[in-house]
């Protein structure tokens, strides 16, 4: 399932791995420039709208930030 969100587009899957159980796949990427903001999985029974109202939390919590996604270096 794809969802936008205050210019980033969120991507929420469920789907077999290697080991052949089902796993939860997800990613934030920024619609200005195609920047990938975070990505990643885990093995987990929660729902995909679940997962997408917490990575749109994400979001918010960045944009909040002086430094979202940790671009500029120390």
């Amino acid at each position: 399932m794809k969802a936008v969100y205050r210019g980033h587009e969120i991507e929420v899957k469920r789907a077999s791995c290697l080991g052949g159980w089902q796993m939860l796949y997800y990613s934030i990427f920024r619609l200005s420039d195609g920047f990938e903001c975070m990505s990643g999985f885990e093995d987990s029974a929660e729902k995909v709208q679940d997962k997408i109202a917490q990575l749109k939390e994400r979001i918010d919590n960045e944009l909040a930030d002086d430094d979202p996604w940790n671009e500029i270096d120390s």
